[in-house]
């Protein structure tokens, strides 16, 4: 190994891991917090007040609600994300040496999970109610291999976030309320990659030396955590003798500073570099301040027949605070002291505000089912010069149905599915800056779709 290092490897050794993981960009949940709006994806979400499930969507909704009500939701998400390109490592060296270069080819992302909600509401006489929700409005979760091409640009990447909220609503007037809830936010993310020197063994390795290009490869994982406090409101305008309203809700951005422990495991950990399984560890590891956005919600309800209601909802999300993702004492290589050392890692996102519409209705077929039926457009908060491997995000459309069932007046039931599909192919082209001697760049292509499918259960126990 003395000869690798006396060859110059060591200046081209550093951490790649590019931490968009640190935040939910196009993986808001928003209609996830609830199956009935998950069927009409979301359409007048902040109008319709179905259940209690208002009191997250708009909490001013809570006063329709004339009885106690608990709702128990699950939804189940199937993604599927498929890259191809290329993928660059390049180490600059005297001499030049070439770039470490793969192909890869419909390489698959997308990890299944399942996302229980439930939400509240106590009615506090005939003007007034208190509501609560617990739920997770952003999430995500994707892993390629560890031996793929994108190794080095990440691996495995999830956020999980849970927001436990309380609320209150009220009649301003005979025709208009208002709605406010607290937002007491946890989030937990994990984003790995692998570190190593490709580029540089790679040539070693062609002039008759002994180690491949993956000989230095190691594996960066790092998990943090965090708590932020937020809040929403609402108001609900009802006119037309009570068959139409508009709703307006507003969630306040969340902001998060995640701590954690960083793990580095592999030769890249060892003083020697030679122990495959040395384990570098720090407990140090934090993130700069990182804001998941404010939301502002329009709908519109309104009964158009005795049967048939129609629905309709303007999002705009505020990503556009979002704009960078620092690391500190992540544990890593230091290239030019040549041990094992605390590094940071800046990451460039550059998001964008980004709008979401949906129209959508539902239909009573009887005094027990109705159906639910919607659809519209998301737009990605990414732009095409800073999109990364770990989310290749893509503009998407959507179409989706459910079924509401009234057996009997304590007990309802919705069913709701809802399928998402990509703009075309996405390009990817991102540079991510290791050290002053290396990067690793991806370009390519990638193609979205995803399957949701939720059930959920409505409580009303008898007064």
């Amino acid at each position: 190994m003395e000869r690798i290092i006396q060859s110059g490897v060591i200046k081209a050794l550093g951490l790649c891991l590019l931490s968009s993981a640190a935040h939910a960009g196009g993986f808001s949940l928003y209609t996830e917090g609830s199956t009935s709006e998950l069927s009409v994806f979301a359409a007048g979400s902040a109008a319709e007040a179905p259940d209690a499930s208002t009191a997250w969507y708009n909490p001013a909704g809570l006063v329709l609600l004339p009885k106690r009500e608990i709702v128990l939701n699950g939804i189940g998400i199937v993604p599927s994300t498929k890259l191809s390109g290329q993928s660059t490592f390049t180490t600059v060296d005297d001499p030049p040496i070439p770039p470490y270069r793969q192909n890869f080819e419909g390489l698959e992302s997308g990890q299944r999970a399942f996302l229980p909600t439930i939400h509240g509401v106590y009615p506090l006489g005939e003007k007034s109610a208190f509501g609560f929700s617990i739920l997770m409005p952003y999430g995500l979760s994707s892993d390629w291999p560890g031996d793929s091409p994108l190794r080095y640009a990440g691996t495995y990447t999830e956020l999980l976030t849970l927001d436990i909220s309380p609320d209150i609503a009220g009649y301003i007037t005979d025709n208009l309320s208002i709605g406010l809830g607290l937002d007491l936010q946890f989030a937990k993310v994990s984003f790995n990659a692998v570190a190593g020197s490709p580029a540089e063994l790679d040539f070693f390795h062609s002039m008759g030396g002994i180690p491949t290009a993956t000989f230095l490869d190691s594996r960066s994982e790092n998990t943090g955590n965090s708590f932020g406090i937020g809040f929403h409101g609402g108001l609900l305008y009802m006119f037309n003798h009570g068959k139409s309203r508009l709703g307006f809700n507003f969630q306040s951005a969340v902001q998060h500073e995640f701590r954690g422990t960083s793990t580095l495991t592999g030769r890249l950990a060892d003083p020697d570099l030679e122990n495959p399984e040395a384990v570098y560890e720090l407990d140090t590891l934090s993130s700069n301040q990182l804001r998941l956005p404010n939301v502002t919600t329009l709908s519109f309800y309104h009964e158009a027949t005795d049967k048939f209601v129609v629905l309709g909802s303007a999002v705009l999300t505020g990503w556009g605070v979002f704009e960078n993702t620092l690391l500190t004492d992540v544990a890593g290589f230091d290239v030019d002291e040549g041990v094992q050392a605390p590094i940071d890692i800046l990451t460039e996102q550059q998001y964008r505000n980004a709008w979401r519409f949906a129209l959508g209705g539902t239909y009573a077929l009887n005094d027990r089912w109705t159906a639910r039926f919607g659809g519209g457009y998301d737009q990605t908060p990414t732009v095409d010069q800073e999109r990364d491997a770990r989310l290749p995000d893509v503009n998407r459309w959507a179409v989706a149905f459910g079924l509401y069932y009234h057996p009997r007046p304590t007990v309802m039931f919705n069913a709701g599915y809802v399928y998402l599909w990509g703009e075309g192919k996405t390009p990817v082209n991102k540079t991510q800056i290791i050290n002053n001697k290396s990067s690793v760049t991806v370009t390519g292509w990638g193609t979205a779709h995803a399957q949701l499918a939720g059930l959920q259960v409505v409580w009303r126990p008898l007064e």
